[in-house]
């Protein structure tokens, strides 16, 4: 469901700010005010990140008779996502260049994706694909995607219009509300640099701060989330139109939740702590001048379930920020000469008119 893919957003957003928020000396409520007063002030930044997966196993089911599990495995094993980008909020405009790299079969292969967003239209550029050739004519411009007409042709004309500032006052928001049972050492350290993984050599940091999961204070942590955190956060939401506008949710949907929650929490809980394994999770924060200029995630998971087996997920996402309030001198214009959708799925004998996209 689209509302719960950008709830999950939000949370995010929001963890990382508890991190940060956490970072002073003040009583850590005070600080992460601070922290995100600062952060609100971001109106323009560059920045740069790469996704990994260090290692991963997917079970195969019964009817995995090709082998399609093992060969995506091996594919994602290894892989990795590199990004770098511009924001401008007053240009209204994103820059994004995507490059991934994965090997198959011993081949190695590299594909990058440049895209560019506006308010109202998407621009992004389609790799010729070695495994699924496309017309040069196809690859070599940009694909114009219009966001509100792609919107309205798959019956979603009442959808909301990103804000934001209600974004940024949302995840602040929700910070406040997921603070309160986490105020531990238990969960909160301040690493040294060197003990941190993909944290740039050559930046300086006027703190870091860590929060982490292991196997012993995971089930604490599983509970409060479950029973704590949750709840206040969907109360939260459910108190403001414009959030449920902004997460394109509905109350009822908010209250079948809780519901669920107030029902299910003690038999989840207990699921969960038979089910996954946390070797390792730490969430790390670099704060320099009160921004948040470095975030890093190492994961090192195991989830098991009696049907099919043990998936196992060692990965890591790491990411920084700079140029941060300066003018951004963006590397490409808006693309005049530009192809289509339809073009794209006429490349691959789709018919547009019969909603494949929706």
């Amino acid at each position: 469901m689209k509302w719960m893919q950008r709830a999950a957003i939000l949370a995010l957003v929001a963890i990382l700010f508890v991190v940060a928020g956490c970072s002073s000396s003040k009583p850590s409520k005070e600080a992460l005010v601070d922290s995100l007063k600062k952060m609100s002030e971001m109106h323009a930044y560059a920045f740069s990140g790469t996704i990994g997966i260090n290692d991963i196993t997917i079970p195969a089911n019964e009817s995995d008779d090709l082998g399609m599990t093992a060969m995506i495995a091996s594919m994602l094993k290894g892989a990795k996502l590199s990004f770098d980008g511009q924001f401008d909020r007053d240009a209204k405009r994103t820059d994004v260049t995507m490059k991934v790299e994965y090997s198959s079969e011993g081949v190695s292969t590299t594909l990058e994706v440049p895209m560019i967003m506006t308010d109202e239209k998407m621009y992004m550029k389609i790799p010729n694909l070695p495994f699924l050739p496309l017309p040069e004519d196809l690859t070599s411009k940009f694909i114009e995607i219009d966001l509100k007409k792609l919107m309205e042709e798959q019956g979603t004309t009442d959808a909301p219009v990103i804000n934001n500032d209600k974004m940024i006052k949302l995840s602040s928001d929700m910070v406040l509300a997921m603070i309160e049972p986490f105020e531990s050492k238990e969960y909160f350290s301040e690493p040294k640099a060197a003990d941190v993984q993909g944290l740039p050599q050559d930046a300086k940091y006027d703190s870091l701060v860590q929060f982490q999961l292991t196997n012993e204070n995971f089930p604490a942590a599983l509970d409060t989330i479950l029973n704590k955190v949750a709840p206040a956060v969907i109360d939260l939401l459910a108190s403001d139109e414009e959030y449920l506008k902004l997460i394109g949710v509905k109350k009822e949907d908010l209250d079948t939740v809780k519901q669920q929650l107030t029902e299910n929490s003690a038999q989840w809980v207990e699921q969960a702590k038979k089910a996954v394994k946390v070797n390792d999770f730490k969430l790390t924060t670099g704060v320099k001048d009160g921004y948040m200029t470095f975030q890093g995630i190492n994961a090192d998971i195991a989830v098991s379930d009696e049907s099919i087996g043990e998936t196992k997920l060692n990965m890591y996402v790491h990411s920084t920020y700079s140029a941060i309030n300066e003018k951004q001198t963006f590397k490409q214009e808006i693309p005049t000469d530009t192809t289509t959708l339809e073009d794209l799925a006429n490349s691959f004998g789709l018919d547009m008119s019969e909603s494949v996209l929706q």
